[in-house]
């Protein structure tokens, strides 16, 4: 039975790694070696120090360089990741009855996709790396993700003020995006045996809704806006988390 000070390293190892791009099956024949030789050392009194021969970070960063990267695995879930990235950008307006296309979007929308994964694959990174205790990881979470947001509305402002549509949808138009945007992300969850990629989309297009079908004022929608990425911010993480632990009973 390993200490909670190795469970938590063994938890942040492997979501580093992971995060790394290395392969699934490496990552977990790797932890279980580390476990073993963890365990066997707790109980001659020795600490993580003893058996790494370095600090934890130092040894996180030896085995990422010695470790593979797993291409094939990413060329599986980059074009998952980014057609889901443009999907939710494009249910929005279509929700609300204004779906239409202008070139910054087209250029701007996969340039955010790129920044955004950037962004949180470099966050969940430091996490595992720098041993993030619970309360360090939400609030650095919520940064992650009000820093993509708030590139997200600077490319839907900017696309706004200084760009004309080059198309505009009629209604038949925007039923089409909703119902393949919607199998998107369905799709998505199925592939990937999680609700988030279906609960995270929910939340953020709840102030789209309440903007087609509801005669709310503004002030109103601000707050459904900023309750819904909170609430999104909460889920992403949470479910981090859970797939973590999902994922250490598996091995």
């Amino acid at each position: 039975m390993l200490s909670a000070k190795s469970e938590f390293f063994i938890d942040n190892l492997r979501m580093y790694l992971m995060m790394s791009g290395k392969n699934d099956q490496e990552v977990s024949e790797l932890i279980e070696e580390l476990k073993d030789h963890l365990s066997e050392a707790e109980k001659s009194g020795k600490s993580i120090d003893d058996i790494v021969g370095q600090t934890p970070e130092q040894y996180m960063a030896s085995l990422k360089q010695e470790m593979r990267t797993d291409y094939k695995q990413l060329t599986k879930f980059l074009p998952i990741y980014f057609i889901g990235v443009i999907a939710y950008f494009l249910i929005g307006p279509a929700i609300r009855g204004e779906f239409e296309l202008n070139y910054i979007q087209v250029i701007g929308i996969p340039i955010l996709a790129v920044l955004g994964l950037g962004i949180y694959v470099y966050f969940l990174q430091k996490a595992g790396q720098k041993q993030f205790s619970k309360k360090m990881f939400f609030l650095s979470g919520v940064i992650a993700s009000m820093s993509v947001t708030t590139l997200a509305i600077v490319i839907i402002v900017g696309s706004t003020i200084f760009m004309n549509p080059f198309f505009i949808g009629d209604t038949t138009a925007e039923v089409a995006v909703i119902v393949i945007c919607g199998s998107i992300f369905i799709g998505t969850a199925i592939w990937s045996k999680s609700w988030v990629f279906i609960v995270i989309p929910v939340f953020l297009i709840i102030p789209d809704v309440f903007t087609r079908f509801t005669d709310v004022s503004i002030e109103t929608i601000i707050i459904i806006s900023i309750s819904s990425f909170v609430l999104m911010s909460v889920v992403l993480i949470l479910n981090i988390l859970i797939t973590e632990k999902r994922k250490k009973k598996l091995v």
